[in-house]
């Protein structure tokens, strides 16, 4: 059975912790760096962190960067927060990097779910079958990551397979994630995503979400804590009023890539942002001026 305690321990803000490169090769991971902003996250109150996962630029590395990150994390911080792994979307990859998580003690896997040729498969059971068999390669629980607009009766599917705790849900359907809260009930935690711009994070607890994905918590998580515990006491005002503060950076961060943007603001606060792998592409000039505008009005810098 899936342990209670972990099931309330991921009930909080997901930071997804940026990858920093060295400054001069972008093909080396800096660690020393990974490893002074996984210390801020926790210092600032922080309890979840998911390492190599989107905002962490999970596409552009390879199995052994993905165990680097995960035990940097663990030595690191492992011992105030909870680590999440992420699972490349490669069945092949992801069972041989299931097993390294494991010998680690990664708590908890994000499953990136599997494409075929860049595209969501047009048969699901496909889907279903890739995380079957990855729950039978690993004894760690597994938080698939939907991506793929799965219907309601997907869900339902999912949680037929003992091993999947929770569900990271990007909401870009969140009617459909309804359904399947409603279906299924505490059967999984409910990860999903807050969108500071238009603030409808409240709707979205109030229709079940649990707790959160966050990037922008790399370098300001306060509003982001605040939010999480104002919905838990249902305060549905204050969570309006932080969200409208968030809305500026939420706006910037729908105009750049989103770990450009991250890394960006990090860099401009004095943390270890660099610069992203290709293809992603760095801010500009022009964005970079207009972030550090929106980081000066809001009183960060």
């Amino acid at each position: 059975m899936l342990s209670s305690e972990l099931k309330e321990k991921l009930i909080n803000v997901h930071t997804y912790a940026i990858t920093p490169f060295k400054a001069d090769d972008l093909l080396q991971l800096d660690l020393d760096a990974f490893a002074r902003n996984l210390t801020f996250l926790v210092e600032r109150g922080i309890k979840v962190v998911a390492v190599g996962g989107g905002t962490g630029e999970f596409e552009a590395l390879t199995n052994d960067e993905l165990e680097a990150l995960a035990r940097t994390a663990l030595e690191t911080v492992g011992e105030r927060a909870l680590v999440i792994a992420t699972l490349p979307p490669n069945l092949k990859a992801a069972a041989e990097l299931a097993p390294r998580y494991a010998e680690l003690g990664v708590p908890v896997m994000l499953g990136m779910p599997p494409l075929i040729r860049g595209r969501v498969p047009s048969d699901l059971e496909g889907t279903f079958e890739y995380f079957r068999l990855l729950a039978r390669v690993t004894e760690v629980p597994l938080m698939p990551y939907n991506t793929q607009g799965w219907p309601a009766e997907f869900y339902q599917r999912l949680a037929d397979i003992e091993r999947i705790i929770g569900i990271k849900d990007p909401m870009h359907h969140p009617h459909t994630l309804f359904q399947a809260i409603q279906l299924l009930g505490d059967r999984f935690v409910w990860i999903g995503n807050k969108r500071h711009d238009p603030g409808v994070v409240h709707l979205r607890y109030q229709m079940g979400m649990e707790a959160f994905t966050s990037g922008q918590s790399n370098f300001w998580p306060e509003p982001e804590l605040a939010i999480h515990a104002a919905a838990q006491a249902r305060d549905w005002p204050r969570v309006i009023e932080l969200q409208q503060q968030c809305a500026p950076l939420e706006r910037l961060r729908m105009e750049s890539d989103d770990a450009a943007m991250v890394k960006g603001a990090m860099d401009l606060l004095g943390l270890n942002g660099g610069r992203v792998r290709p293809p992603r592409r760095n801010m500009s000039d022009e964005a970079r001026a207009a972030l550090s505008s929106t980081l000066g009005s809001l009183g960060l810098m």
